[in-house]
């Protein structure tokens, strides 16, 4: 069907006075133009002419140009419901009906028009009649005084492709939203009209602008959507299965308010510009596209992995720097016609990922000047701690598990009471002093949730087999990667290969519990245990720790008390699991001792001078809501096997009897916190034992795991 390339909208007003504009729904307005004959006509000959090619015409469904949806589809005039295909033999009938619409819209624009002209008194309503001949419908709309658009008729045109373009399918490599069909830049209204509204459940309704949309439509980006921000913590909190997806959309959003809110001060006496801003938002937008399935589950398992083999440590934000070049390449996206100078840009959003600590020398190769260092505190501040990344994920993780944060947490006032002083002769974000109770207990919220949320016991069982599972079926379960379609032998090899690594998800447990393959039979084995909630068994209650052990060193020396065969040790080695929870404000000293995060949060005072910045004073800071200890490290011992329960647990015993009493005499330590089993239950209980027997007789015994320790 052969289209006029040019989008093209009649308006006319009938108010008296100047016209107004509205960049939003896609149509200038002018006072008092009126469209010429010849434009009308250029319409009429450009709908008439599909005619030519009835069969590929479709009916639409009409769908609201201000409607979006939680998936981040805007149903805006360019975009359509699920198409229906015509009955045969209609599709002529439908392009006559095309037509025939089209022009009595016109006619009635005019109409009203002239009615408008003859008699109207005072401001009458604005009239606009939109024809938007993109490959998706053709909608004829049009807007009154309060500028709230109406459809005056909806009929479905052809499509070249087979995805309704209001979904938020995987879109091709070659599509380029910022250039019309012709490879001509769009103006600004055309610009304005393709961005996208989002609903999120934390944030409320969000905008994104072009270059975000480019990057969010892209399959590297909406891989995100299968893997849960959590983890495994959904099999204790249900309501926790939110994901990658929609926490980067949150992070990009609190990025653009941050930013805004310091661009508006002092008639943006910071020089930040529209490149900055862009380039902040984007970072955010992309700051996670490193995450494996399950989140930090995949980075453990991996490195776990990578550990035995000698090789160095995996980290997903590199894995994220790698994904953002293999983004823009694969989908053809130059931010170059965002105003964006490249590479520049680039390389600064990559260190915006990254970080920028406060001794680290200032990187030449991003095209900015040292004056906007604060631009690191936004989205990954390895300053103080306080950035748009946790923002989010504390309200957003809270509101998920909980239900609502179990601590105040007003992030809109945080934001709002930023700004920029100089701190150690650099520039760097402050917050007001009247905040500083406040953020303390924001970072208290931090501590909560790895307490209850993040480290909950049974979270870590849950994580653990899944890490197992993934070791088991690692050099077994192939996946397809590179270049040419080259074969990924093992899953943690695909974190080498960004086309492997960027097709995982958490569907990998799934798919290995589908899979007919024989030497996938011990991963199905512990998946078949997680599915009935017959978890790993822990080993007593767990212990707090005064000072840092490495779990490595733990389990050694666990192991070396345990009694019997060879064969007994060999079994308990294989079935234990030692898991060191570190429990924390955020914030450490280099000796990597938990401080009081505040010690590293600089403040001012508006009402003295807002560019002076300060550090709070602990002795002035009201003693009744400040904590006597900032961390706390909790030790778990845990076992794969119940049938090796017993004999763990008496070496468990040993060793801590052993530990407390060197712990005792260390000076400052409490010799009765130690002795204090933390957690509630005894497990050397009568019901814990007749648990722990009927656990073992209604079971059956799983196969011995036989994956790589630590």
């Amino acid at each position: 069907m052969e289209k006029n390339n040019d989008r093209t909208s009649t308006s006319t007003s009938t108010s008296t006075g100047t016209g107004t504009g509205n960049s939003g729904n896609g149509a200038g307005r002018g006072g008092g133009e009126v469209v010429t004959k010849r434009a009308k006509l250029s319409v009429k000959s450009a709908l008439v002419s599909g005619v030519t090619s009835p069969s590929s015409l479709r009916n639409c469904n009409h769908t609201s140009s201000n409607n979006s949806d939680s998936n981040g589809n805007n149903s805006n005039s360019n975009n359509s419901d699920r198409e229906r295909d015509p009955a045969p033999g209609t599709a002529v009938t439908v392009a006559a009906t095309v037509v025939t619409a089209t022009v009595e819209s016109i006619e009635r624009v005019e109409e009203k028009k002239v009615e408008a002209d003859d008699g109207g008194e005072g401001q009458q309503d604005e009239l606009d009649a939109i024809f938007d001949d993109n490959d998706d419908f053709v909608m004829l709309s049009q807007t009154d005084n309060s500028h709230r658009r109406t459809p005056l008729r909806h009929e479905g045109s052809s499509r070249t492709d087979s995805a309704p373009r209001g979904d938020d399918s995987l879109r091709g490599p070659s599509r380029n939203t910022s250039v019309d069909s012709d490879g001509e830049p769009l103006d600004e209204v055309e610009l304005r009209a393709q961005r996208r509204n989002i609903f999120c459940n934390i944030h409320g309704h969000i905008e994104f602008e072009p270059a975000l949309v480019d990057i969010i439509d892209t399959p590297e980006f909406q891989r995100l959507r299968g893997l849960q921000q959590l983890g495994g913590t959904s099999y204790v909190f249900p309501g926790a299965c939110h994901t990658r997806f929609s926490h980067c959309l949150g992070v990009s959003y609190l990025a653009g308010a941050m930013i805004d809110h310091l661009r508006a001060q002092d008639d943006n006496a910071l020089d930040i510009t529209h490149r900055d801003r862009l380039c902040v938002k984007l970072a955010g937008l992309c700051h996670d596209l490193g995450h494996g399935p399950f989140s930090h589950t995949f980075e453990m398992f991996v490195n776990r992995v990578r550990n035995a083999k000698g090789q160095p440590l995996w980290h997903h934000e590199d894995a994220s720097l790698k994904l953002f070049d293999k983004l823009l390449v694969d989908n053809n996206i130059d931010l170059g016609i965002y105003d964006l100078q490249l590479p520049e840009d680039t390389n600064f959003i990559k260190r915006l990922i990254q970080g920028l600590s406060e001794d680290e020398p200032w990187p030449t190769d991003i095209g900015r000047p040292e004056s906007k260092r604060f631009l690191f505190d936004i989205v990954a501040n390895k300053r103080n701690g306080i950035d748009v990344d946790k923002l989010d994920y504390f309200m957003r993780d809270s509101v998920s598990a909980l239900g609502d944060p179990p601590i105040g947490c007003d992030v809109r006032r945080l934001i709002k009471s930023s700004r920029v002083c100089t701190v150690n002769n650099h520039p760097a974000i402050c917050f007001e002093e009247k905040m500083a109770l406040g953020i303390l207990e924001l970072f208290r919220l931090r501590a909560w949730l790895h307490k209850y949320v993040y480290q909950h016991h049974t979270g870590n069982l849950v994580e653990e087999m899944i890490s197992d599972a993934l070791t088991a079926a690692n050099d077994s379960f192939s996946s397809l990667g590179g270049v040419g379609g080259q074969t990924v032998q093992s899953i943690s090899d695909a974190v080498d290969d960004m086309d492997a690594f960027s097709r995982l998800g958490d569907w990998i447990l799934q798919a290995i519990e589908a899979s007919p393959d024989p030497k996938l039979h011990d991963a199905r084995v512990i998946l078949t245990r997680l599915r009935r909630r017959h978890l790993y068994a822990s080993v007593l209650s767990p212990l707090e720790l005064v000072d840092p052990v490495s779990e490595a060193t733990i389990q050694r020396e666990i192991l070396s008390f345990v009694d019997g065969t060879e064969e007994q040790k060999q079994e308990a080695a294989r079935a234990i699991v030692v898991h060191v929870a570190n429990i924390d404000y955020g914030a450490r000293d280099a000796n990597k001792k938990p401080i009081n995060p505040l010690q590293r949060v600089h403040f001012f005072n508006p009402k003295v001078d807002p560019t002076i910045a300060y550090g709070i004073d602990e002795k002035k800071f009201p003693p009744l809501f400040l904590p006597q200890t900032f961390g706390q490290r909790l030790l778990y011992v845990y076992t794969r096997n119940d049938e090796v329960h017993g004999c763990l647990e008496l070496a468990f015993q040993r060793w801590k009897k052993k530990y407390i009493q060197k712990a005792q005499a260390k000076p400052g330590v409490d010799r009765a916190s130690l002795l204090t089993p933390v957690g509630t239950g005894n497990p050397q209980s009568p019901q814990h034992a007749r648990h722990r027997l009927i656990r073992q007789n209604s079971r059956p015994q799983p196969v011995p795991f036989r994956g790589i320790n630590p």
